[in-house]
Protein backbone atom coordinates (compact mmCIF):
# COMPACT_ATOMS: atom_id res chain seq x y z
CA UNK A 1 0.00 0.00 0.00
CA UNK A 2 2.89 2.36 1.09
CA UNK A 3 4.62 1.65 -2.79
CA UNK A 4 1.50 2.50 -4.32
CA UNK A 5 1.00 6.05 -2.82
CA UNK A 6 4.26 7.84 -4.44
CA UNK A 7 3.20 6.39 -7.81
CA UNK A 8 -0.54 8.13 -7.36
CA UNK A 9 1.35 11.16 -6.27
CA UNK A 10 3.45 11.18 -9.30
CA UNK A 11 0.66 10.32 -11.34
CA UNK A 12 -1.85 13.10 -9.95
CA UNK A 13 0.93 15.66 -10.23
CA UNK A 14 1.88 14.90 -13.82
CA UNK A 15 -1.97 14.28 -14.91
CA UNK A 16 -2.13 18.45 -13.22
CA UNK A 17 0.99 19.70 -15.20
CA UNK A 18 -0.65 18.21 -18.50
CA UNK A 19 -3.71 20.02 -17.64
CA UNK A 20 -1.97 23.13 -16.59
CA UNK A 21 -0.33 22.90 -20.49
CA UNK A 22 -3.20 22.13 -22.39
CA UNK A 23 -5.07 25.26 -20.62
CA UNK A 24 -2.33 27.45 -21.86
CA UNK A 25 -2.34 26.41 -24.95
CA UNK A 26 -6.27 26.38 -25.22
CA UNK A 27 -5.78 30.04 -24.57
CA UNK A 28 -3.93 30.81 -27.89
CA UNK A 29 -5.71 31.04 -31.00
CA UNK A 30 -4.09 30.98 -34.43
CA UNK A 31 -6.40 33.07 -36.94
CA UNK A 32 -6.10 34.48 -40.44
CA UNK A 33 -6.90 38.21 -41.09
CA UNK A 34 -10.31 37.18 -42.88
CA UNK A 35 -11.11 35.08 -40.20
CA UNK A 36 -10.18 37.31 -37.21
CA UNK A 37 -12.64 39.82 -38.83
CA UNK A 38 -15.55 36.83 -39.57
CA UNK A 39 -15.33 36.20 -36.07
CA UNK A 40 -15.57 40.07 -34.73
CA UNK A 41 -18.74 40.70 -37.33
CA UNK A 42 -20.70 38.23 -34.57
CA UNK A 43 -19.06 38.54 -31.60
CA UNK A 44 -17.82 41.88 -30.97
CA UNK A 45 -19.74 44.13 -28.85
CA UNK A 46 -19.81 46.64 -31.16
CA UNK A 47 -21.75 44.89 -33.89
CA UNK A 48 -24.21 43.22 -31.36
CA UNK A 49 -25.65 46.65 -30.29
CA UNK A 50 -25.15 47.54 -34.06
CA UNK A 51 -27.23 44.40 -35.02
CA UNK A 52 -29.64 45.57 -31.96
CA UNK A 53 -30.47 49.44 -33.72
CA UNK A 54 -31.33 47.91 -36.88
CA UNK A 55 -33.71 45.26 -35.33
CA UNK A 56 -35.00 48.20 -33.67
CA UNK A 57 -35.50 50.25 -36.48
CA UNK A 58 -37.19 46.98 -38.40
CA UNK A 59 -39.53 47.36 -35.87
CA UNK A 60 -40.31 50.53 -35.84
CA UNK A 61 -40.92 50.40 -39.66
CA UNK A 62 -43.17 47.69 -39.32
CA UNK A 63 -45.39 49.50 -36.73
CA UNK A 64 -45.42 52.31 -38.89
CA UNK A 65 -46.69 51.01 -41.74
CA UNK A 66 -49.43 48.57 -39.75
CA UNK A 67 -50.28 51.76 -38.23
CA UNK A 68 -50.83 53.76 -40.96
CA UNK A 69 -53.08 50.94 -43.16
CA UNK A 70 -55.08 49.72 -40.39
CA UNK A 71 -57.99 51.54 -39.29
CA UNK A 72 -57.98 53.01 -35.88
CA UNK A 73 -60.76 51.14 -33.46
CA UNK A 74 -61.66 52.88 -30.12
CA UNK A 75 -64.00 50.87 -27.42
CA UNK A 76 -65.62 53.01 -24.24
CA UNK A 77 -67.74 52.33 -21.45
CA UNK A 78 -69.30 53.45 -18.42
CA UNK A 79 -71.73 53.07 -15.71
CA UNK A 80 -72.49 55.55 -13.28
CA UNK A 81 -75.03 57.09 -11.15
CA UNK A 82 -77.59 59.52 -13.10
CA UNK A 83 -78.83 62.26 -10.81
CA UNK A 84 -82.29 63.79 -11.17
CA UNK A 85 -82.85 66.55 -13.16
CA UNK A 86 -83.84 70.26 -12.10
CA UNK A 87 -85.36 73.06 -14.62
CA UNK A 88 -86.29 76.86 -13.51
CA UNK A 89 -87.97 79.51 -15.36
CA UNK A 90 -85.75 82.45 -16.64
CA UNK A 91 -88.45 85.49 -15.80
CA UNK A 92 -90.16 83.69 -13.08
CA UNK A 93 -90.35 81.68 -9.98
CA UNK A 94 -91.32 78.48 -11.73
CA UNK A 95 -88.98 75.25 -11.17
CA UNK A 96 -89.74 71.48 -11.11
CA UNK A 97 -87.72 68.52 -10.62
CA UNK A 98 -87.90 65.67 -12.58
CA UNK A 99 -87.46 62.20 -11.68
CA UNK A 100 -84.54 60.22 -13.76
CA UNK A 101 -83.47 56.62 -13.37
CA UNK A 102 -80.56 56.66 -11.23
CA UNK A 103 -78.54 53.84 -13.25
CA UNK A 104 -76.84 54.70 -16.34
CA UNK A 105 -74.76 52.67 -18.57
CA UNK A 106 -72.80 53.34 -21.89
CA UNK A 107 -71.36 51.59 -24.46
CA UNK A 108 -69.78 52.35 -27.47
CA UNK A 109 -67.85 51.39 -30.44
CA UNK A 110 -65.87 54.03 -33.13
CA UNK A 111 -63.81 52.82 -36.14
CA UNK A 112 -61.64 55.41 -38.37
CA UNK A 113 -59.59 54.67 -41.43
CA UNK A 114 -57.89 57.80 -42.93
CA UNK A 115 -58.60 57.98 -46.62
CA UNK A 116 -56.68 61.26 -47.38
CA UNK A 117 -54.26 63.01 -44.66
CA UNK A 118 -52.30 65.44 -47.65
CA UNK A 119 -49.78 62.97 -47.79
CA UNK A 120 -49.06 62.73 -43.74
CA UNK A 121 -49.52 59.05 -44.01
CA UNK A 122 -47.16 58.48 -47.14
CA UNK A 123 -44.25 60.64 -45.83
CA UNK A 124 -44.98 58.22 -42.63
CA UNK A 125 -44.22 55.15 -44.53
CA UNK A 126 -41.98 56.65 -46.33
CA UNK A 127 -39.72 57.75 -42.84
CA UNK A 128 -39.82 54.39 -41.82
CA UNK A 129 -38.67 53.18 -44.40
CA UNK A 130 -35.93 55.37 -44.58
CA UNK A 131 -35.41 54.93 -40.79
CA UNK A 132 -34.41 51.19 -41.62
CA UNK A 133 -32.07 52.13 -44.72
CA UNK A 134 -30.53 54.92 -42.29
CA UNK A 135 -30.12 51.96 -39.29
CA UNK A 136 -28.61 49.43 -42.13
CA UNK A 137 -25.80 52.07 -43.49
CA UNK A 138 -25.02 52.62 -40.01
CA UNK A 139 -24.29 49.09 -39.17
CA UNK A 140 -22.32 48.72 -42.25
CA UNK A 141 -20.54 51.73 -40.95
CA UNK A 142 -19.68 50.38 -37.52
CA UNK A 143 -18.23 47.22 -39.24
CA UNK A 144 -16.36 49.11 -41.86
CA UNK A 145 -14.85 51.06 -39.06
CA UNK A 146 -14.55 47.68 -36.74
CA UNK A 147 -12.36 46.01 -39.54
CA UNK A 148 -10.16 48.87 -40.37
CA UNK A 149 -9.00 48.98 -36.14
CA UNK A 150 -8.60 45.28 -36.20
CA UNK A 151 -6.84 45.74 -39.55
CA UNK A 152 -4.67 48.34 -38.15
CA UNK A 153 -3.86 46.09 -35.11
CA UNK A 154 -3.40 42.97 -37.04
CA UNK A 155 -0.66 44.31 -38.99
CA UNK A 156 0.64 46.01 -36.22
CA UNK A 157 1.10 42.25 -34.34
CA UNK A 158 2.42 40.69 -37.76
CA UNK A 159 4.46 43.46 -37.80
CA UNK A 160 6.02 42.96 -34.51
CA UNK A 161 6.47 39.34 -34.69
CA UNK A 162 8.90 40.08 -37.99
CA UNK A 163 10.74 42.71 -35.92
CA UNK A 164 11.54 39.95 -32.95
CA UNK A 165 12.82 37.29 -35.77
CA UNK A 166 15.28 40.40 -36.81
CA UNK A 167 16.25 40.94 -33.32
CA UNK A 168 17.18 37.53 -32.54
CA UNK A 169 19.40 37.48 -35.52
CA UNK A 170 21.35 40.18 -34.41
CA UNK A 171 21.04 39.54 -30.45
CA UNK A 172 22.46 35.73 -31.74
CA UNK A 173 25.03 37.79 -34.00
CA UNK A 174 26.40 40.63 -31.53
CA UNK A 175 26.79 37.33 -29.20
CA UNK A 176 28.91 35.95 -31.46
CA UNK A 177 30.65 38.91 -31.75
CA UNK A 178 31.28 39.17 -28.27
CA UNK A 179 32.17 35.41 -28.11
CA UNK A 180 35.06 36.40 -30.92
CA UNK A 181 36.24 39.53 -29.36
CA UNK A 182 36.69 37.99 -25.91
CA UNK A 183 39.10 35.08 -27.29
CA UNK A 184 40.71 37.99 -29.11
CA UNK A 185 40.92 39.80 -25.81
CA UNK A 186 42.57 36.69 -24.61
CA UNK A 187 44.92 36.54 -27.30
CA UNK A 188 45.62 39.97 -27.28
CA UNK A 189 44.39 41.67 -30.69
CA UNK A 190 41.37 43.41 -29.12
CA UNK A 191 40.54 45.89 -26.32
CA UNK A 192 38.65 46.04 -23.59
CA UNK A 193 36.56 48.69 -24.77
CA UNK A 194 35.97 46.49 -28.00
CA UNK A 195 34.11 44.16 -25.76
CA UNK A 196 32.19 46.97 -23.75
CA UNK A 197 31.10 48.22 -26.97
CA UNK A 198 29.39 45.01 -28.30
CA UNK A 199 27.75 44.53 -24.69
CA UNK A 200 25.98 48.09 -24.66
CA UNK A 201 24.86 46.88 -28.46
CA UNK A 202 23.53 43.50 -27.16
CA UNK A 203 21.92 45.41 -23.85
CA UNK A 204 20.12 48.19 -27.08
CA UNK A 205 18.99 44.95 -28.89
CA UNK A 206 17.66 43.50 -25.95
CA UNK A 207 15.85 46.64 -24.52
CA UNK A 208 14.52 47.18 -28.52
CA UNK A 209 13.38 43.35 -28.32
CA UNK A 210 11.45 43.93 -24.94
CA UNK A 211 9.42 47.21 -26.19
CA UNK A 212 8.45 45.02 -29.11
CA UNK A 213 7.37 42.40 -26.82
CA UNK A 214 5.06 44.93 -25.10
CA UNK A 215 3.88 46.23 -28.55
CA UNK A 216 2.18 43.15 -29.22
CA UNK A 217 0.94 42.53 -26.12
CA UNK A 218 -0.47 45.71 -26.10
CA UNK A 219 -1.98 44.61 -29.82
CA UNK A 220 -2.86 41.41 -28.84
CA UNK A 221 -5.39 42.65 -26.26
CA UNK A 222 -6.64 45.71 -27.98
CA UNK A 223 -7.56 43.14 -30.65
CA UNK A 224 -9.48 40.60 -27.98
CA UNK A 225 -11.37 43.25 -26.45
CA UNK A 226 -12.38 44.52 -30.57
CA UNK A 227 -13.49 41.72 -31.36
CA UNK A 228 -14.56 39.67 -28.72
CA UNK A 229 -12.73 36.99 -28.39
CA UNK A 230 -12.23 35.16 -24.39
CA UNK A 231 -10.33 37.11 -22.45
CA UNK A 232 -6.94 35.75 -21.90
CA UNK A 233 -6.87 35.02 -25.55
CA UNK A 234 -3.19 35.30 -27.30
CA UNK A 235 -3.81 35.66 -30.66
CA UNK A 236 -1.45 33.91 -33.56
CA UNK A 237 -1.16 35.36 -36.72
CA UNK A 238 -1.65 32.66 -39.88
CA UNK A 239 -0.45 35.46 -42.25
CA UNK A 240 2.88 36.77 -41.99
CA UNK A 241 2.00 40.24 -43.64
CA UNK A 242 -1.37 40.40 -45.33
CA UNK A 243 -2.33 42.72 -48.21
CA UNK A 244 -5.22 42.51 -50.32
CA UNK A 245 -5.91 43.04 -53.79
CA UNK A 246 -7.91 46.28 -54.27
CA UNK A 247 -11.22 46.03 -55.49
CA UNK A 248 -12.54 49.09 -56.92
CA UNK A 249 -15.96 47.07 -58.79
CA UNK A 250 -19.10 48.61 -57.29
CA UNK A 251 -17.39 50.99 -54.92
CA UNK A 252 -19.94 51.81 -51.85
CA UNK A 253 -19.08 55.11 -50.01
CA UNK A 254 -20.92 54.74 -46.96
CA UNK A 255 -20.87 58.49 -45.44
CA UNK A 256 -21.75 59.76 -49.05
CA UNK A 257 -24.85 57.35 -48.80
CA UNK A 258 -25.84 58.01 -45.87
CA UNK A 259 -25.56 61.46 -46.08
CA UNK A 260 -28.17 61.16 -49.14
CA UNK A 261 -30.06 59.16 -46.67
CA UNK A 262 -30.51 62.41 -44.47
CA UNK A 263 -31.45 64.38 -47.19
CA UNK A 264 -34.08 62.58 -47.64
CA UNK A 265 -35.54 61.95 -44.44
CA UNK A 266 -35.67 65.96 -44.11
CA UNK A 267 -37.36 66.02 -47.28
CA UNK A 268 -39.78 63.38 -45.99
CA UNK A 269 -40.31 65.18 -42.79
CA UNK A 270 -41.06 68.73 -45.18
CA UNK A 271 -43.91 66.79 -46.85
CA UNK A 272 -45.03 65.38 -42.95
CA UNK A 273 -45.57 69.03 -41.66
CA UNK A 274 -46.77 70.43 -44.36
CA UNK A 275 -49.45 67.49 -44.66
CA UNK A 276 -50.44 69.23 -41.42
CA UNK A 277 -51.79 72.28 -42.29
CA UNK A 278 -54.48 70.37 -44.98
CA UNK A 279 -57.87 68.84 -43.91
CA UNK A 280 -57.79 65.02 -43.73
CA UNK A 281 -60.89 62.78 -44.74
CA UNK A 282 -61.89 59.53 -42.75
CA UNK A 283 -64.62 56.53 -42.77
CA UNK A 284 -66.09 56.58 -39.65
CA UNK A 285 -68.44 53.99 -38.33
CA UNK A 286 -69.83 53.97 -35.19
CA UNK A 287 -72.32 52.13 -32.37
CA UNK A 288 -73.59 53.45 -29.29
CA UNK A 289 -76.02 51.41 -26.57
CA UNK A 290 -76.93 53.99 -24.05
CA UNK A 291 -79.75 53.62 -20.96
CA UNK A 292 -81.14 55.66 -19.57
CA UNK A 293 -82.99 58.00 -22.46
CA UNK A 294 -82.25 61.72 -21.05
CA UNK A 295 -82.58 63.77 -24.32
CA UNK A 296 -86.32 64.33 -23.50
CA UNK A 297 -87.76 66.07 -20.25
CA UNK A 298 -89.43 62.80 -19.60
CA UNK A 299 -86.96 60.53 -19.13
CA UNK A 300 -87.11 56.71 -20.41
CA UNK A 301 -86.52 53.99 -18.13
CA UNK A 302 -84.57 51.77 -21.18
CA UNK A 303 -81.84 50.74 -23.27
CA UNK A 304 -81.37 53.15 -26.54
CA UNK A 305 -79.25 52.15 -29.47
CA UNK A 306 -78.00 53.51 -32.35
CA UNK A 307 -75.11 53.64 -35.11
CA UNK A 308 -73.71 55.65 -37.72
CA UNK A 309 -70.95 54.72 -40.70
CA UNK A 310 -70.16 57.76 -42.94
CA UNK A 311 -67.73 60.44 -43.89
CA UNK A 312 -65.71 62.68 -41.77
CA UNK A 313 -63.63 65.87 -42.90
CA UNK A 314 -61.17 67.19 -40.21
CA UNK A 315 -59.71 70.35 -40.84
CA UNK A 316 -57.54 72.03 -37.85
CA UNK A 317 -57.54 75.61 -38.55
CA UNK A 318 -54.97 76.75 -35.93
CA UNK A 319 -52.05 75.12 -38.33
CA UNK A 320 -52.92 78.30 -40.46
CA UNK A 321 -50.91 80.51 -38.11
CA UNK A 322 -49.03 77.57 -35.84
CA UNK A 323 -47.46 75.57 -38.61
CA UNK A 324 -45.91 78.19 -40.72
CA UNK A 325 -43.08 78.54 -37.98
CA UNK A 326 -42.73 74.34 -38.29
CA UNK A 327 -42.21 74.40 -41.84
CA UNK A 328 -39.66 76.96 -42.65
CA UNK A 329 -37.75 74.92 -39.59
CA UNK A 330 -38.47 71.47 -41.80
CA UNK A 331 -37.19 73.83 -45.57
CA UNK A 332 -33.72 75.03 -43.47
CA UNK A 333 -33.12 71.62 -42.36
CA UNK A 334 -33.93 70.08 -46.24
CA UNK A 335 -31.43 73.02 -46.91
CA UNK A 336 -28.78 72.04 -44.52
CA UNK A 337 -28.99 68.51 -45.34
CA UNK A 338 -28.66 68.61 -49.01
CA UNK A 339 -25.37 71.30 -48.56
CA UNK A 340 -24.05 68.38 -45.90
CA UNK A 341 -24.47 65.82 -48.86
CA UNK A 342 -22.30 67.74 -51.25
CA UNK A 343 -19.78 68.65 -48.26
CA UNK A 344 -19.27 64.97 -47.91
CA UNK A 345 -19.66 64.10 -51.51
CA UNK A 346 -16.49 66.36 -51.71
CA UNK A 347 -14.17 65.04 -48.89
CA UNK A 348 -15.04 60.81 -49.87
CA UNK A 349 -13.96 62.28 -53.03
CA UNK A 350 -10.75 63.84 -51.80
CA UNK A 351 -10.04 61.33 -49.37
CA UNK A 352 -10.67 58.53 -52.35
CA UNK A 353 -7.84 60.84 -54.16
CA UNK A 354 -5.80 61.01 -51.35
CA UNK A 355 -5.57 57.39 -50.91
CA UNK A 356 -4.53 56.48 -53.88
CA UNK A 357 -1.93 58.73 -53.52
CA UNK A 358 -0.15 57.44 -50.01
CA UNK A 359 -0.15 54.03 -51.98
CA UNK A 360 1.79 55.65 -54.85
CA UNK A 361 4.23 56.93 -52.20
CA UNK A 362 4.52 53.76 -50.07
CA UNK A 363 5.04 51.77 -52.55
CA UNK A 364 7.78 53.88 -53.77
CA UNK A 365 9.38 53.82 -50.77
CA UNK A 366 8.91 49.83 -50.32
CA UNK A 367 11.01 49.64 -53.23
CA UNK A 368 13.61 52.19 -51.67
CA UNK A 369 13.75 49.88 -48.91
CA UNK A 370 14.21 46.79 -51.07
CA UNK A 371 17.82 48.48 -52.42
CA UNK A 372 19.06 49.74 -49.21
CA UNK A 373 18.56 46.18 -47.22
CA UNK A 374 19.65 44.84 -50.21
CA UNK A 375 22.90 47.50 -50.23
CA UNK A 376 23.22 47.34 -46.01
CA UNK A 377 23.47 43.80 -46.21
CA UNK A 378 26.26 43.69 -48.57
CA UNK A 379 28.07 46.14 -46.92
CA UNK A 380 27.70 44.49 -43.71
CA UNK A 381 28.89 40.86 -45.83
CA UNK A 382 31.78 43.22 -47.18
CA UNK A 383 32.91 44.59 -43.45
CA UNK A 384 32.75 41.35 -42.26
CA UNK A 385 35.17 39.39 -44.34
CA UNK A 386 36.84 42.27 -43.97
CA UNK A 387 37.14 42.15 -40.17
CA UNK A 388 37.78 38.60 -40.34
CA UNK A 389 40.95 39.46 -42.21
CA UNK A 390 41.81 42.05 -39.56
CA UNK A 391 41.18 44.21 -42.30
CA UNK A 392 38.64 46.40 -40.89
CA UNK A 393 37.83 48.20 -37.80
CA UNK A 394 35.73 47.33 -34.82
CA UNK A 395 33.83 50.35 -35.16
CA UNK A 396 33.35 50.09 -39.13
CA UNK A 397 32.05 46.11 -38.42
CA UNK A 398 29.72 47.77 -35.65
CA UNK A 399 28.36 50.43 -37.80
CA UNK A 400 27.87 47.89 -40.59
CA UNK A 401 25.40 45.52 -38.19
CA UNK A 402 23.58 48.95 -37.17
CA UNK A 403 23.24 49.85 -40.84
CA UNK A 404 21.96 46.35 -41.45
CA UNK A 405 19.46 46.52 -38.93
CA UNK A 406 17.73 49.58 -39.48
CA UNK A 407 17.61 49.03 -42.97
CA UNK A 408 15.56 45.65 -42.25
CA UNK A 409 12.90 47.40 -40.04
CA UNK A 410 12.63 49.84 -42.36
CA UNK A 411 11.69 47.01 -44.94
CA UNK A 412 9.43 45.40 -42.54
CA UNK A 413 7.51 49.09 -41.70
CA UNK A 414 7.57 49.80 -45.45
CA UNK A 415 5.35 46.68 -46.16
CA UNK A 416 3.35 47.33 -43.32
CA UNK A 417 2.67 51.01 -44.82
CA UNK A 418 1.77 49.41 -48.57
CA UNK A 419 -0.83 47.07 -46.72
CA UNK A 420 -2.40 49.66 -44.55
CA UNK A 421 -2.62 52.18 -47.72
CA UNK A 422 -4.28 49.31 -50.10
CA UNK A 423 -6.90 48.07 -46.46
CA UNK A 424 -7.75 51.81 -46.39
CA UNK A 425 -8.58 52.14 -50.01
CA UNK A 426 -10.77 48.89 -49.29
CA UNK A 427 -12.49 51.13 -46.32
CA UNK A 428 -13.14 54.31 -47.93
CA UNK A 429 -14.76 51.84 -50.88
CA UNK A 430 -16.54 50.48 -48.55
CA UNK A 431 -15.36 46.73 -49.42
CA UNK A 432 -13.50 46.12 -46.36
Amino acid sequence: MKSILPFCRRLLLAAAVLFQAFEVRGQEQAMSLQQLLSYADSNSWEMKAARSGLAAAREESTTANRSTLLPDIQFDASVGYLGDGYGWGRDSNYNFTVPIPHFSTHFGIEAQQVIYAGGATTAARHLAQLGVQMAELDHEQHRQDLHLKLVAHYLDLCRSLRQLEVFDSNIALAQRMIDDISIRREQGTALKNDLTRYELQLATLQMQRLVVENDMTIANRTIVSLSGLPEGTMLLPTDSLPSPDINLENPSSLPVEMASTKRDIATEELHKVRAAMLPYACLVAQDALNGPVTIDITPYNINYNYWFIGVALRYNLSSLWKSNHAVRAARQKQQQAAAEYQLVEEQMREAQIAAQIRLDEALRNHSIKQKNLQLATENYTLVADRYANDLALLIDMLDASNQKLAAELDLISSNLAVAYRKYMIQYLNGKL
